[in-house]
């Protein structure tokens, strides 16, 4: 029977840390060091002969399977290990062909015929002259994992009701005072709400960022496409964001191609990007300077470049921009807590798009930003 150790470190293998010169005295061979590895591995690993019957299988892929080492050795791989629907496409049966397979998420049934998440991958293993003698099914359960995934979906939901509820109810009650719904107020007690519903306005939003960006990291929210004309869309954010920039004496410039685009997009995720890019380069921009934004038709694509003359952000800050929660040195001065660059990412991702940032010290930054003219037909993960 073919034996791991045998393709990895067998007797005909040079020794580790055997260069031509004399041994190390001591220094185990490959093939111990093969066997020690394949039994600590944290993931399951199965051997197979050119057959497809299973000639080596460690501890872990013990624990998930639930057959012993005797019991597994000499069966078919797809009776120790069975996919879900067993169709001929089966990774684990392209394994068995000695096919090389991704690392993919699938579900495995055990031998309880119970489904297993498994992260699962596989390779040939071939003798010098190229033939295939057999192969290696790795293997990961992802039941852990899977867990927590719902537990953040449970604390998710938990947020979006017995947080949000009640910020919005407050806000609304606070409002009412302001506008003498319960009686004149003297002045110092209109100075007082207005700083709560100011704040209340902040906390709100707040929640709202940190739900959306909880929605798209779990794929709770998928973006629901439809037709998009660019051009409309964007001067209707320039038109929003007009106050915040004459407030700031900053001049905001668009330019379009000659041609109309239209592409397929969620509406209102699409302002999201664009209102969050262009707020904070008002937000960063020094008085009396421009905000350009700038569309390029680019075939299968469309360009995006958001650019301002601001400051310009650190080359050590550039590769964590789009991080959840990171500040760079620089934002200090304005608050936040770094959930508006990350979930614009999140979104552009789930368009099929990408997002990538050009700026050094002192010459501004220019956020570019790609969408595919037409939605992905699968939520990209």
């Amino acid at each position: 029977m073919l034996s791991l150790e045998k393709n990895i470190g067998g007797d005909g293998m040079k020794k580790l840390g055997d260069t031509g010169k004399k041994e190390t005295a001591g220094l185990p061979q490959s093939s111990e060091w093969a066997r020690v590895i394949i039994a600590k591995a944290p993931a399951g690993i199965i051997v197979m002969d050119r057959q497809g019957r299973v000639t080596d299988f460690n501890p872990a892929a013990a624990v998930i399977s639930g057959y012993g080492r005797e019991e597994a050795l000499g069966r078919q791989a797809t009776e120790v290990l069975a996919c879900e629907v067993d169709r001929e496409d089966c990774p684990i049966r392209a394994a068995m062909r000695g096919q090389e397979v991704e690392p993919q998420e699938m579900t495995v049934l055990n031998r309880r015929r119970e489904p297993v998440p498994v992260m699962l991958s596989a390779f040939p293993l071939k003798e010098a002259a190229g033939a295939t003698q057999g192969g290696v099914i790795i293997f990961r359960d992802l039941s852990p994992i899977k867990h927590l995934e719902n537990e953040r979906r449970h604390l998710v939901n938990m947020f979006a009701h017995d947080l949000k509820t009640p910020v919005v109810g407050m806000a609304g009650l606070v409002r009412r005072l302001r506008q003498g719904k319960a009686g004149p107020l003297t002045e110092p007690q209109q100075t007082y709400l207005e700083t709560i519903d100011r704040e209340m306005g902040r906390l709100e939003k707040l929640i709202n960022n940190f739900l959306e960006f909880a929605r798209l990291d779990l794929h709770i929210l998928a973006p629901l496409s439809s037709a998009l004309q660019v051009e409309s869309e964007c001067q209707a954010v320039l038109t929003l964001l007009q106050p915040l920039a004459e407030a700031k004496g900053i001049v905001l410039q668009a330019e379009y191609p000659q041609e109309v685009l239209v592409l397929q997009a969620d509406p209102l995720l699409f302002r999201r990007v664009l209102e969050n890019l262009l707020e904070n380069a008002i937000k960063y921009s020094p008085p009396r300077t421009t905000v350009a934004l700038e569309v390029q038709d680019r075939g299968q694509e469309v360009l995006f470049a958001v650019k301002d003359q601001g400051p310009g952000i650190a080359p050590n800050d550039l590769p964590h921009l789009f991080e959840i929660y990171y500040r760079g040195a620089d934002t200090e001065k304005e608050r936040g807590f770094g959930l508006g660059l990350a979930t614009v990412k999140r979104i552009i991702e789930a368009h099929g798009g990408r997002i990538w940032v050009e700026s050094s010290p002192g010459r501004g930054a220019t956020f570019h930003f790609t969408l595919p003219r037409e939605a992905p037909q699968t939520y990209p993960r």
